[in-house]
């Protein structure tokens, strides 16, 4: 049986816009996110593994249109795959965090984000907003106190950097966020750089609003 390609594993189709990709990768980690899915005795760690392969890829104009001719031509494209599972115990340790630490604390402030601008549109919701207030501020924290700007708590981002991370477990985070710095600089186009920029900009605002909460 042929494997699948990225868009079928996001679900998407070849035709699928960057926002329609971002949107299925954030779906379907939510759903497949292995610290979820481990506390019911599954581990969804390969799937994982295999959505952020894909987004990494696709959400790349560059990136993309190169796979697109490989899977056009019928070449098989090789997934840099990474186990996320075995790290789980050396995140854990507070004394020697590894990134996936600084990662998944990004990953659970975003969803956090997300439910605060939901009830931003409602009303009557103030305990639920303050609830949630607390509960990001716990990740700020941990973020702020590894030096990580946050400009690079944009998820889009910290995917980006925990697949260099795991290419190489020897980066340090000042040499990862260098890197970053330089991928915008030299490998994304003006108008990629652009959106990026304002949806990062969008999301800091997000934060700020919540923590005046």
């Amino acid at each position: 049986m042929e494997s699948k390609n990225y868009y079928d594993i996001l679900e998407v189709s070849v035709k699928a816009s960057a926002q329609e990709i971002t949107l299925a990768k954030n779906k379907l980690a939510k759903r497949y996110h292995p610290d979820v899915n481990m506390r019911n005795g599954i581990d969804t760690t390969d799937k994982m593994q295999e959505i952020l392969e894909a987004y990494l890829v696709l959400s790349d104009p560059a990136k993309r249109a190169e796979y697109d001719r490989e899977i056009r031509g019928n070449r098989p494209s090789k997934m840099q795959t990474f186990n996320l599972y075995e790290e789980s115990e050396e995140v854990e340790d507070p004394d020697h965090p590894t990134f996936v630490t600084y990662w998944k604390a990004a990953g659970a402030l975003y969803d956090i984000i997300e439910q605060s601008n939901a009830l931003f549109r409602q009303r009557e919701n103030a305990a639920k907003l303050g609830e949630l207030a607390i509960q990001a501020l716990h990740h700020i924290i941990l973020l702020r106190e590894a030096k990580i700007p946050e400009r690079y708590w944009y998820p889009d981002i910290m995917n980006w950097l925990l697949f260099k991370w795991y290419q190489n477990r020897n980066y340090n985070l000042e040499y990862l966020l260098k890197l970053y710095d330089d991928h915008e600089k030299n490998d994304m186009n003006k108008i990629e750089k652009l959106k990026l920029q304002n949806r990062a900009y969008r999301y800091q605002h997000s934060v700020k609003k919540l923590l005046r909460y």
